[in-house]
Parts: structure tokens; C-alpha cells; sequence
């Protein structure tokens, strides 16, 4: 009975998040539509992470602790996280900079409010099937970050982990090589586990808090192609101890939930590459080399 009622409960709350979400997409539209014909296109996309972020955070009880919120200002930057679930898509609504640009997978574009909503307010998309558009589109993209001195967010695991401990994936180098390539920094912010606030797997949807750090920038200007593998490695070691740190989200009432020591574990990325980028003069795009991006209003990652 306990589990059947937890599979109501879950359920439940998926469905309103759908709701949440539909709503979000459609403000989004009429937001991208006002910024336009003011001539401030860009704050379309911040703005609806905004509402996002305010809307769900009230519907569901869920909460977004900062450390070092001030950092995320430091653009132009690549910002990379760890990747857990749908409940990134929540967090990316606190986290996204005003300025920020953003690519998703082609097919998203023709996705009735979500994909409306994408096109308006600046969206870069992405078609898979043919390398040349997705390098230009990259190139376009990361140009835009660089005039308007704004930032992207991207997820370096190239999937989500669904993880219910603290630990991290194998990072992809898309972010990485983009980062060297433009000569801007990377920002890397570690968020707390979330399984226990959000889990399809445990069918965890639960009242609580997320707690999350921002790391110092890690500057890329004086490095080269040849640096990126040791400096994917070494920022994933630094996210990784960080996140450790950090533990679980504690539920209300808790005030902490951080696990037994453990020794730091690789899972290996069961999963293609996908990508949330912007790319530099001649950005590298190698498949195996791609980070994840999730466009704020969809839990589906946008593969490239």
C-alpha cells in the first residue's frame, strides 16, 4: 500500500510539472514577442527561466541554496554542471545569466509552445544529420556569446545520470575545446545529489533543498588544443571532491543528508553526446567530444 500510494504521489506531481511546464512554454512565447518589439531579444530566454524558476519552486516546495551566486556574473564563459535528472531544468531557471545563449536539437523547433517560444527569443538549432550546419551553427552561436559578452551553460557529463549518490559521469570535452578555442573562462558549478528530492528511478518527488557551489573561473586563455584532455580531467576531479562535499538535498526538516565517505567512482556515460553550445572560429565538433545541453522548458536532453 506505502508503495502504491508513493506511486500516486509521483505520479501526481509529474503531471502538474507537465502543466507548470506547458504554462512556462507559453508565457515564454508572448515574453520572446515583448522583447522583440523593445529590442531586447535577449532577456526573452532569462526571463522565462525566471518564471520557470518562481513558478516551480512555489508549486512544489523546492528550494535553491547559492554559494557564490556572484561568479555566474563573471561572463563572457562557458558554465558546466553536473547533470542528474528532469529537476536540472528547475535549477537552470535560478542559474541561467541574463545574456545567455542557447542551441537545441532541430526537432524541438517544430514542438507546439516549447518550440514557438525557442524560435522568438534567439534559440540556436541544431540539425544532427549533417556535421557542416551543426559546425556553423556553433560558430554563430559562440560569436553571439562572445559580442554580447554573455554566457553558456552546458552539461558535461553529455547525459543525465539519474545518479542516487554523489558522483559524476566521464565529462565529455565539447565544453572544453569551445572554452580553449574562444579564449574565455569556464565556470564550473556543482550541485548537490537530487535524488532524494527528485527520482523517476526511487519515484522520489519531495519537498527540500538543493544545494549548490560555484567554483572560482578557470581561465583558458594561455592553453591550446593539446590541454584539453588534462583540463577536462582535472575540472572533473575538482567538481568531483566538491560534490562529495556537498552530499544529498536534504528534505525539509533535515539539515543535512551527507552520505558515508567513500572513495570518488567513475560511471562510465552510457549515452551519445549531446550539446547545449556555442562554438568558436573553427570549433571542433567531434561526436564523442560533445557536452549536453537541456533547453529550460524541456527535461529531454538535446542530442547533437
Amino acid at each position: 500500500m506505502a508503495s502504491l500510494f508513493k506511486n500516486l504521489k509521483f505520479t501526481t506531481k509529474a503531471i502538474i510539472a507537465i502543466i507548470v511546464t506547458l504554462i512556462s512554454a507559453i508565457y515564454g512565447v508572448l515574453c520572446s514577442v515583448f522583447f522583440t518589439i523593445i529590442g531586447k531579444k535577449h532577456l526573452a530566454q532569462w526571463s522565462t527561466a525566471r518564471f520557470y524558476y518562481h513558478f516551480f519552486g512555489k508549486t512544489f516546495g523546492i528550494k535553491i541554496k547559492i554559494d557564490r551566486p556572484e561568479i555566474l556574473e563573471k561572463l563572457p564563459a562557458i558554465l558546466i554542471s553536473n547533470h542528474q535528472s528532469e529537476l536540472d531544468v528547475y535549477l537552470l531557471g535560478r542559474l541561467f545569466p541574463q545574456s545567455c545563449v542557447v542551441t537545441a536539437k532541430k526537432q524541438l523547433k517544430y514542438v507546439p509552445f516549447l518550440g514557438w517560444f525557442m524560435s522568438l527569443s534567439g534559440t540556436f538549432f541544431i540539425d544532427r544529420s549533417s556535421r557542416e550546419n551543426t559546425r556553423r551553427t556553433l560558430d554563430n552561436a559562440l560569436q553571439e556569446l562572445k559580442s554580447k559578452k554573455g554566457g553558456l551553460y552546458m552539461f558535461a557529463e553529455g547525459t543525465r545520470s539519474y545518479a542516487t549518490k554523489p558522483t559524476l559521469l566521464d565529462f565529455k570535452k565539447g565544453a572544453f575545446h569551445l572554452a580553449v578555442q574562444a579564449g574565455i573562462p569556464i565556470i564550473p558549478i556543482c550541485i548537490s545529489n537530487t535524488s532524494s528530492l527528485y527520482s523517476p528511478k526511487l519515484k522520489n518527488f519531495n519537498t527540500g533543498t538543493i544545494n549548490v557551489k560555484v567554483l572560482d573561473p578557470i581561465e583558458t586563455s594561455n592553453l591550446t588544443i593539446e590541454d584539453v584532455s588534462k583540463l577536462t580531467q582535472d575540472t572533473r576531479n575538482k567538481m568531483e571532491k566538491v560534490i562529495m562535499e556537498l552530499g544529498m538535498s536534504p528534505l525539509d526538516g533535515e539539515t543535512s543528508t551527507f552520505p558515508e565517505p567513500s572513495t570518488p567512482s567513475v560511471i562510465p556515460a552510457s549515452d551519445g553526446a549531446s550539446i547545449t553550445g556555442h562554438s568558436s572560429p573553427s570549433v571542433v565538433v567531434e561526436e564523442e567530444n560533445i557536452g549536453e545541453s537541456t533547453s529550460l522548458l524541456s527535461g529531454s536532453p538535446n542530442k547533437v
